[in-house]
Protein backbone atom coordinates (compact mmCIF):
# COMPACT_ATOMS: atom_id res chain seq x y z
CA UNK A 1 0.00 0.00 0.00
CA UNK A 2 1.26 3.62 -0.54
CA UNK A 3 1.56 6.81 1.59
CA UNK A 4 -1.90 7.26 3.10
CA UNK A 5 -2.51 10.83 2.65
CA UNK A 6 -3.51 13.25 5.59
CA UNK A 7 -7.38 13.38 4.87
CA UNK A 8 -7.51 9.43 5.38
CA UNK A 9 -6.88 10.66 9.47
CA UNK A 10 -8.41 13.46 9.50
CA UNK A 11 -11.59 11.74 8.68
CA UNK A 12 -10.95 8.91 11.42
CA UNK A 13 -10.42 11.07 14.22
CA UNK A 14 -7.06 11.94 13.74
CA UNK A 15 -6.00 15.70 14.06
CA UNK A 16 -5.15 17.37 10.86
CA UNK A 17 -2.76 19.37 13.36
CA UNK A 18 0.15 16.25 13.59
CA UNK A 19 2.09 15.02 10.85
CA UNK A 20 0.59 11.66 11.75
CA UNK A 21 1.15 10.41 7.72
CA UNK A 22 4.68 10.22 8.20
CA UNK A 23 4.19 6.85 10.24
CA UNK A 24 3.53 5.13 6.47
CA UNK A 25 6.61 6.20 5.62
CA UNK A 26 8.88 4.70 8.52
CA UNK A 27 9.82 0.99 6.92
CA UNK A 28 12.33 -0.65 8.73
CA UNK A 29 12.82 2.41 10.95
CA UNK A 30 10.73 0.90 13.43
CA UNK A 31 13.00 -1.34 14.80
CA UNK A 32 16.47 0.37 13.31
CA UNK A 33 16.07 4.15 12.44
CA UNK A 34 17.87 5.93 15.39
CA UNK A 35 18.34 9.66 13.80
CA UNK A 36 14.70 10.26 13.62
CA UNK A 37 11.95 10.99 16.61
CA UNK A 38 11.08 6.99 15.92
CA UNK A 39 13.98 6.12 17.73
CA UNK A 40 13.02 7.66 20.82
CA UNK A 41 9.72 6.05 20.76
CA UNK A 42 11.82 3.08 20.62
CA UNK A 43 13.53 3.54 23.86
CA UNK A 44 10.39 4.60 25.52
CA UNK A 45 9.09 1.24 24.87
CA UNK A 46 10.76 -0.18 27.80
CA UNK A 47 9.39 1.91 30.49
CA UNK A 48 5.85 1.69 28.94
CA UNK A 49 6.06 -1.98 28.82
CA UNK A 50 7.19 -2.11 32.99
CA UNK A 51 4.29 0.02 33.54
CA UNK A 52 1.76 -2.37 31.77
CA UNK A 53 3.29 -5.67 33.28
CA UNK A 54 2.85 -3.87 36.43
CA UNK A 55 -1.06 -3.84 36.01
CA UNK A 56 -1.96 -7.29 33.99
CA UNK A 57 -2.44 -10.76 34.83
CA UNK A 58 -1.13 -13.48 33.29
CA UNK A 59 -2.64 -14.29 29.96
CA UNK A 60 -5.07 -11.92 29.51
CA UNK A 61 -6.47 -10.44 25.95
CA UNK A 62 -5.19 -7.02 25.11
CA UNK A 63 -5.93 -4.32 22.68
CA UNK A 64 -2.82 -1.83 21.90
CA UNK A 65 -4.85 0.89 19.82
CA UNK A 66 -2.88 2.76 17.18
CA UNK A 67 0.17 -0.02 18.15
CA UNK A 68 2.06 1.05 14.84
CA UNK A 69 4.51 -0.90 14.21
CA UNK A 70 4.33 -3.38 17.23
CA UNK A 71 7.12 -1.97 19.72
CA UNK A 72 4.88 -2.54 22.57
CA UNK A 73 2.34 -5.54 20.94
CA UNK A 74 4.96 -7.59 20.18
CA UNK A 75 7.04 -8.55 22.89
CA UNK A 76 4.09 -8.54 25.20
CA UNK A 77 3.01 -11.47 23.23
CA UNK A 78 6.36 -12.94 23.17
CA UNK A 79 5.37 -13.24 26.99
CA UNK A 80 2.37 -14.87 27.10
CA UNK A 81 0.09 -12.59 26.53
CA UNK A 82 -3.24 -12.67 23.88
CA UNK A 83 -2.34 -9.12 21.83
CA UNK A 84 -4.27 -7.59 19.07
CA UNK A 85 -2.82 -4.49 17.48
CA UNK A 86 -4.93 -1.68 15.57
CA UNK A 87 -3.87 0.81 13.53
CA UNK A 88 -5.27 3.16 10.84
CA UNK A 89 -1.61 2.63 8.93
CA UNK A 90 -1.27 -0.76 7.04
CA UNK A 91 2.23 -0.13 6.46
CA UNK A 92 3.12 0.22 10.24
CA UNK A 93 0.53 -2.73 10.61
CA UNK A 94 2.76 -4.99 8.14
CA UNK A 95 6.02 -3.99 9.73
CA UNK A 96 4.48 -5.46 13.36
CA UNK A 97 3.17 -8.72 11.48
CA UNK A 98 7.09 -9.26 9.95
CA UNK A 99 7.73 -9.46 13.93
CA UNK A 100 5.11 -11.06 14.90
CA UNK A 101 4.98 -14.53 17.14
CA UNK A 102 2.39 -16.53 18.35
CA UNK A 103 -0.50 -15.00 20.61
CA UNK A 104 -0.30 -11.45 18.43
CA UNK A 105 -2.32 -10.35 15.58
CA UNK A 106 -2.90 -6.57 13.80
CA UNK A 107 -5.98 -5.78 11.90
CA UNK A 108 -6.82 -2.51 10.54
CA UNK A 109 -8.97 -0.48 12.10
CA UNK A 110 -10.36 3.17 13.21
CA UNK A 111 -10.03 3.90 17.49
CA UNK A 112 -13.07 5.74 17.29
CA UNK A 113 -14.80 2.64 15.77
CA UNK A 114 -12.96 -0.31 16.96
CA UNK A 115 -13.94 -3.44 15.14
CA UNK A 116 -14.66 -5.66 17.79
CA UNK A 117 -17.62 -6.27 19.98
CA UNK A 118 -18.30 -4.74 23.65
CA UNK A 119 -16.68 -6.35 26.38
CA UNK A 120 -13.83 -7.91 24.75
CA UNK A 121 -10.59 -7.37 26.37
CA UNK A 122 -8.90 -6.94 29.89
CA UNK A 123 -7.07 -4.25 28.48
CA UNK A 124 -6.81 -1.74 26.45
CA UNK A 125 -3.51 -0.06 25.56
CA UNK A 126 -3.37 3.63 24.15
CA UNK A 127 0.04 4.71 24.07
CA UNK A 128 1.63 7.76 22.40
CA UNK A 129 -1.98 8.56 21.01
CA UNK A 130 -4.19 10.67 23.03
CA UNK A 131 -2.59 13.83 21.71
CA UNK A 132 -2.75 12.81 18.33
CA UNK A 133 -6.46 13.05 18.14
CA UNK A 134 -9.16 15.61 18.20
CA UNK A 135 -11.62 14.04 20.30
CA UNK A 136 -9.88 12.39 23.18
CA UNK A 137 -13.03 11.80 25.09
CA UNK A 138 -14.53 9.76 22.42
CA UNK A 139 -11.47 8.20 21.67
CA UNK A 140 -11.56 6.90 25.49
CA UNK A 141 -15.04 6.03 25.26
CA UNK A 142 -14.63 3.62 22.67
CA UNK A 143 -11.88 1.96 24.28
CA UNK A 144 -14.15 1.88 27.45
CA UNK A 145 -16.44 0.09 25.06
CA UNK A 146 -14.54 -2.75 24.20
CA UNK A 147 -13.31 -3.17 28.01
CA UNK A 148 -14.37 -6.12 30.38
CA UNK A 149 -15.87 -4.71 33.56
CA UNK A 150 -13.01 -4.23 35.87
CA UNK A 151 -10.72 -4.29 32.51
CA UNK A 152 -8.01 -1.57 32.65
CA UNK A 153 -7.16 1.14 30.21
CA UNK A 154 -3.14 2.42 30.03
CA UNK A 155 -1.98 5.12 27.96
CA UNK A 156 0.44 6.86 28.16
CA UNK A 157 1.22 10.91 27.00
CA UNK A 158 2.13 14.45 27.50
CA UNK A 159 1.22 17.00 30.13
CA UNK A 160 0.65 20.54 28.69
CA UNK A 161 3.23 23.46 29.64
CA UNK A 162 6.86 24.97 28.67
CA UNK A 163 8.58 21.90 29.69
CA UNK A 164 6.38 19.54 27.84
CA UNK A 165 7.18 21.35 24.46
CA UNK A 166 10.78 22.11 25.21
CA UNK A 167 11.37 18.22 25.66
CA UNK A 168 8.90 16.58 23.37
CA UNK A 169 8.57 19.21 20.37
CA UNK A 170 11.41 21.53 20.13
CA UNK A 171 13.81 18.53 21.25
CA UNK A 172 12.58 16.61 18.49
CA UNK A 173 14.11 18.52 15.69
CA UNK A 174 17.40 17.84 17.12
CA UNK A 175 17.37 14.53 15.28
CA UNK A 176 18.10 15.46 11.28
CA UNK A 177 15.59 12.64 9.67
CA UNK A 178 12.87 13.43 12.35
CA UNK A 179 9.58 15.37 10.37
CA UNK A 180 7.81 18.25 11.25
CA UNK A 181 4.45 17.96 13.49
CA UNK A 182 5.10 15.07 15.86
CA UNK A 183 3.50 16.48 18.45
CA UNK A 184 1.52 19.86 18.78
CA UNK A 185 1.40 21.47 21.27
CA UNK A 186 -1.60 22.34 21.61
CA UNK A 187 -3.39 18.41 21.82
CA UNK A 188 -1.08 18.07 24.70
CA UNK A 189 -3.06 17.14 27.62
CA UNK A 190 -3.06 17.98 31.75
CA UNK A 191 -3.78 14.73 33.77
CA UNK A 192 -6.24 16.56 34.82
CA UNK A 193 -8.59 16.98 31.87
CA UNK A 194 -7.78 13.18 30.93
CA UNK A 195 -9.02 12.01 34.29
CA UNK A 196 -12.23 14.33 33.53
CA UNK A 197 -12.66 12.47 30.49
CA UNK A 198 -12.17 9.32 31.59
CA UNK A 199 -14.49 9.90 34.29
CA UNK A 200 -17.40 10.64 32.05
CA UNK A 201 -16.87 7.42 30.24
CA UNK A 202 -17.32 4.81 32.84
CA UNK A 203 -13.29 4.78 33.78
CA UNK A 204 -11.92 5.41 37.48
CA UNK A 205 -8.46 6.16 38.32
CA UNK A 206 -5.88 3.35 39.63
CA UNK A 207 -2.56 4.93 39.16
CA UNK A 208 -0.71 8.40 36.84
CA UNK A 209 3.37 7.82 36.92
CA UNK A 210 5.19 10.33 35.13
CA UNK A 211 8.33 9.32 33.24
CA UNK A 212 11.19 11.28 31.59
CA UNK A 213 14.52 10.58 29.97
CA UNK A 214 17.14 9.32 32.08
CA UNK A 215 19.23 12.76 31.60
CA UNK A 216 22.34 11.87 33.85
CA UNK A 217 23.88 8.73 31.68
CA UNK A 218 26.34 8.26 28.52
CA UNK A 219 23.54 7.01 26.47
CA UNK A 220 20.98 10.53 26.55
CA UNK A 221 24.53 12.56 26.06
CA UNK A 222 25.61 10.46 23.43
CA UNK A 223 22.34 11.17 21.61
CA UNK A 224 22.73 14.58 22.24
CA UNK A 225 26.38 15.32 20.85
CA UNK A 226 26.22 12.61 18.31
CA UNK A 227 22.14 13.48 16.61
CA UNK A 228 21.48 9.68 16.97
CA UNK A 229 19.35 7.78 19.32
CA UNK A 230 21.60 5.10 20.92
CA UNK A 231 21.14 2.07 21.57
CA UNK A 232 20.92 2.16 25.50
CA UNK A 233 18.66 5.24 25.76
CA UNK A 234 15.75 4.95 28.18
CA UNK A 235 13.37 6.53 30.32
CA UNK A 236 12.44 6.56 34.13
CA UNK A 237 9.92 7.22 36.12
CA UNK A 238 8.95 10.49 38.24
CA UNK A 239 6.81 11.17 41.00
CA UNK A 240 6.57 14.54 38.86
CA UNK A 241 3.45 14.33 36.18
CA UNK A 242 5.09 17.55 34.36
CA UNK A 243 6.27 16.09 30.86
CA UNK A 244 5.50 12.67 30.44
CA UNK A 245 3.13 10.23 31.69
CA UNK A 246 1.19 7.79 32.31
CA UNK A 247 -2.15 6.06 33.69
CA UNK A 248 -3.91 3.24 34.68
CA UNK A 249 -7.77 3.64 34.41
CA UNK A 250 -9.88 1.06 35.99
CA UNK A 251 -13.93 0.04 34.39
CA UNK A 252 -16.37 0.33 36.81
CA UNK A 253 -18.23 -2.35 36.96
CA UNK A 254 -21.96 -0.41 37.29
CA UNK A 255 -21.33 1.44 34.05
Amino acid sequence: MGRVVASSYEENGMSDQVNNAFYDELGDQWYHGDRHAIGLLRAESGIKLDFVRRHLLPGQKVLDVACGGGLVANPLAREGFSVTGVDLSENSLQVARDQAVEGAQFVHGNALQLPFAAESFDAVLLMDFLEHVSEPERVLKEASRVLVPGGLLMFSTFNRNWASRLLAIEALRWFPESPPNVHVYELFLTPDEVRTFATNCGLELVEYRGSLPKFFSWPFWSSVFRRRVHQGFSFEYTSSLRVGYMGCFRKTLTH
